[in-house]
């Protein structure tokens, strides 16, 4: 029998060495794979700064020997534009710009805006800078005043990647001068200014204009740090290599507060428990989702997730949450993605919960509440994932003649398929059957 529990502080001893100890089979099983890449170990200092946070939780699946059989950590309230916000991904590109500009009641009021948070985000950057040079110079007993040695450093150890602690640094410094030194308004304009350029700036100003702008004090200063800015930032650029297949502006709204991520779960891979990983992911967004709508004024929340592409088992368990829009990235010289979403408004919290309840009791016999599932919602819920199952094997059969990104890793789930259809199709079978005796 399996039992959900949450870490607290004064839960977390008995089961942080446990957690560490499922991360380093699972990156084993993975290395053995070939796949190793595709997890990043969290580590008992990390998980615990998790547990101690106030707003990301850490769950784990117990057996009846008390042994951690799967666990997931659960984010949400990062800073803006860090390795857990997943929401930059969806406010970028030409359409957002577009977007930006037409909340503004006219084009003056736009540039207002445009140059003065510009030079704001150039300001804590200087503000970050300055942060991470007094420790790298500290840790290194240098004297930099660049972070072009930081940045060399940085690119040979691990090419600048996702989790680059520069970039991290970087953004998060730059986030807490912006909410330490101004309002939600500015906080809000920041974020949705975030991917301007100069170019943007001088193609909206001039040149001319944006040198004699008295906004700026010290042009060459500024000049100065921008330009280290943007070295910075080409070296980490987002890259989207597909047109979204969704409509884009229902995400716009999306931040690091309103948003929880799915941030990793983990299931011991010697001893896979069916839909394990989908009940602790469950738990998991179930409590954020609950917390999130005590307060009126919270109106939506979105769900992300990030996952590599030819991970097969991540994109499942996504879905199954509902998080099918996605987009197709590479960043920070990383490797390719997929980030996922959806978006629940207030309205519909209790019916989304309701209903992944329902679907974990009829496919996986989750039912800790005892609940009585008619045979109508048993139902609507096979035939739900027949059709998705349907849908997939479809997919794949497909992908695996023309989608070389796959990288033959759907030879295994193909059977599966067959065999999860065949499975639903029969249980539908017998529940229809059963109706018509009743009749």
């Amino acid at each position: 029998m399996i039992k959900i529990v949450e870490l607290t502080k004064e839960n977390e001893e008995k089961y942080l060495d446990k957690i560490v100890r499922l991360e380093q089979i699972s990156l084993e099983a993975m290395k053995q794979e070939g796949r190793e890449d595709q997890l990043f170990d969290t580590g008992r200092e990390g998980i615990s700064e998790y547990v101690h946070s106030e707003n990301n939780s850490v769950f784990v699946a117990v057996d009846e020997k008390g042994d951690v059989e799967a666990t997931t950590y659960i984010t949400q309230g990062q800073k803006p534009f860090t390795y857990n916000d997943i929401t930059k991904y969806f406010k970028y590109g030409e359409n957002y710009k577009k977007y930006v500009k037409q909340k503004y009641p006219n084009e003056q009021e736009y540039k207002k805006d445009l140059r003065k948070i510009y030079i704001i985000k150039i300001q804590a950057f200087e503000y970050a800078k300055q942060r991470i040079l007094q420790e790298y110079n500290k840790k290194n007993n240098k004297n930099q005043t660049t972070l072009y040695e930081y940045l060399k450093s940085e690119i040979e150890q691990n090419g600048y990647h996702e989790k680059s602690e520069l970039r991290e640094k970087l953004n998060k410094y730059m986030a807490e001068y912006i909410q330490e030194n101004y309002d939600s308004t500015i906080q809000n304009k920041y974020e949705m200014f975030y991917w301007i350029t100069l170019d943007d700036l001088e193609k909206e100003f001039g040149k001319k204009q944006c040198k004699e702008s008295d906004q700026i004090q010290d042009y060459e200063q500024f000049m100065t740090d921008e330009k280290e800015y943007a070295d910075l930032i080409h070296k980490g650029s987002l890259k989207i290599y597909e047109s979204p297949e969704f409509e884009e502006e229902k995400y716009y709204t999306a931040n690091t507060a309103n948003s929880v991520e799915i941030d990793t779960y983990l299931t011991n891979p010697h001893n896979r428990s069916l839909g394990i990983a989908r009940i602790i992911v469950y738990e998991g967004i179930k409590k954020h989702i609950l917390e999130h709508f005590k307060n009126p004024k919270n109106q939506e929340i979105f769900l992300c997730s990030t996952l590599h592409r030819d991970n097969l088992s991540s994109k499942y368990v996504s879905e199954f949450f509902g998080l099918t829009d996605s987009l197709y990235v590479n960043r920070r010289q990383g490797r390719d993605r997929e980030v996922h979403i959806c978006k629940i408004n207030r309205e519909e919290a209790i019916e989304y919960l309701t209903n992944m309840y329902n679907k974990l009791a009829v496919l996986y016999n989750y039912n800790p509440d005892g609940k009585v599932i008619k045979d109508s919602v048993t139902l609507k819920v096979l035939q739900e994932q027949l059709e998705y199952e349907e849908k997939e094997k479809v997919r794949l059969i497909r992908a695996k003649t023309i989608d070389g990104k796959l990288k033959g890793i759907n030879h295994k789930f193909i059977p599966q398929k067959e065999r999860k259809i065949s499975k639903l199709k029969k249980q539908i079978s017998h529940i229809q059957s059963q109706k018509e005796l009743q009749k």
